[in-house]
């Protein structure tokens, strides 16, 4: 066992002790040295072994890398079309004529947002100027406006189909996220009801009272008659990610359209399919995300100016997300060739149950409050628990159902949820007032408590 626990020590320790010369708080460090012990641990020396395992590791989470990569591109056309804007004024003009419609409005458009753009700090940064103020003149503390906006940034993010962290649990434990993201749309839509309900009769009630200023003037028919032509990107990319996502249709309509092109004896989706790491490209989402984009494309020429600096700004947002994951790669491939997975698999095979299931949740959430990000959470610890409960009789999809819920209820926990401090700084800079970020974390525990109760229960049904 200690070929495993050696390396996963070193990995936390490096990512947790900032003090440490040189590699201390450095995820980079942290994933490429446990990898590299793990491997040395497991008696592979040549490090030209090393290499194959870590294309493997690569090719198992590049598709999570290009929707990132293109999901945060297709956000910043997005905002520059004004369809998030579009989004929040239609809905605004159905529920805002109340304060607690106001806010109701204000949560689905960062529900909806979130599950397109796949950020809480584009679609927050997006919304968060449009509504801040006037959540503001209706009264609403700055910290409990920003928990609004992380509240809905965050369930929309792991809402499908944009859901990083339904991907990322999908990758690491390696299936296919379908089934998972399809389990999601439940799980997450439920909880858009209930929390929604909560925040607008607990938090709000009736101790807010609504200035004439705010109210709607045009009805939601005027606004998207004159506005609909901003949607149509936002709607592609639903219906088709939603034709493949329906277990009664199922069809993946990019995949299907890439088979209609010979390519050899067989096709080009076949051929392609079969690269490393850029053979992931025909993901469904990704492929969905870049049908959108080029359709933006098509309908606003004005976005084609200073083209490929948008997108080396878009790719600067993420750089730091795209190396983790290589990071990752790199480890996911070492415990792979050094063997920890099957020492894991009959360590776990001699366990309670019970105790492998609470242990592996609570060690999530713990990561996601330590971390401040779901992602580097289960980059972290599902190559670890997600076999582990695997062997203890947890489906595959089940785990990584349970991994992608809980690691989001741990970021949202206080002290270092990194999406709170994020749009504290967006409200502060917009009211000119202090935002108490950590004040702000305990408005934001309703949602964290829905996820992992939610992550709970799917490893034991």
């Amino acid at each position: 066992m200690y070929i495993v626990l050696i390396p996963v020590l070193f990995l936390i320790v490096v990512s947790v002790c900032k003090k440490i010369p040189l590699i201390g708080g450095r995820l980079l460090a942290a994933f490429f040295g446990a990898g590299i012990l793990a491997m040395l641990l497991g008696g592979v020396y040549n490090p030209v072994q090393w290499i194959n395992p870590w294309i493997d590791g690569i090719n198992r989470v590049a598709f999570i890398i290009w929707i990132v990569i293109f999901g945060s591109f297709f956000s910043m056309l997005q905002i520059e079309t004004g369809a998030m804007q579009t989004v929040l004024n239609v809905l605004r003009a159905m529920f805002g004529h109340t304060p607690q419609g106001l806010v109701l409005a204000v949560l689905l458009a960062l529900y909806m947002g979130g599950s397109m753009l796949g950020t809480v700090a584009a679609v927050g940064a997006v919304v968060g100027m449009l509504i801040v103020p006037a959540l503001d003149d209706m009264g609403l503390s700055p910290e409990l406006i920003c928990a609004t906006i992380v509240t809905g940034g965050s369930m929309g993010a792991i809402m499908p189909p944009i859901s990083n962290a339904v991907n990322v649990a999908a990758g690491i434990i390696g299936i296919d996220p379908m089934p998972i993201i399809q389990i999601s749309y439940v799980t997450v839509g439920i909880g858009l009801v209930l929390i929604s309900l909560f925040f607008c009769k607990v938090y709000i009630g009736k101790r807010y009272s609504m200035p004439a200023h705010l109210i709607p003037q045009e009805s939601a028919g005027t606004i998207f008659k004159r506005e609909w032509k901003t949607l149509i990107p936002l709607a592609v990319l639903i219906v088709i990610i939603m034709l493949n996502s329906i277990p009664s249709i199922a069809f993946d309509l990019p995949g299907w359209l890439l088979k209609q092109i010979p390519f050899g004896e067989a096709n080009f989706y076949q051929a392609f399919k079969k690269v490393k790491i850029f053979g992931t490209l025909t993901n469904n989402i990704v492929l969905s995300l870049l049908i959108a984009i080029g359709i933006s494309y098509l309908m606003y020429p004005k976005l084609r100016v200073n083209a490929f600096t948008k997108l080396s700004k878009s790719f600067r947002n993420v750089q730091s997300s795209v190396m983790i994951q290589i990071a990752a790669g790199f480890f996911l491939g070492a415990f792979s060739i050094g063997g920890q997975l099957q020492v894991i698999a009959a360590w776990a095979g001699n366990l309670n149950a019970t105790l492998l299931k609470m242990g592996g949740s609570f060690s999530l959430v713990l990561a996601g409050m330590i971390m401040g990000s779901q992602s580097t959470s289960q980059t972290l610890l599902t190559p670890i628990i997600g076999p582990s409960w695997i062997a203890a009789g947890v489906t595959p999809v089940h785990a990584a159902v349970a991994s992608a819920h809980l690691a989001a209820a741990g970021q949202g926990l206080p002290p270092a949820d990194l999406n709170t401090f994020i749009i504290a700084g967006l409200v502060a800079s917009i009211l000119q007032k202090k935002v108490d970020p950590l004040k702000s974390m305990y408005y934001t525990t309703v949602y964290c408590i829905y996820l992992f109760i939610v992550g709970v229960l799917f490893l034991y049904i």
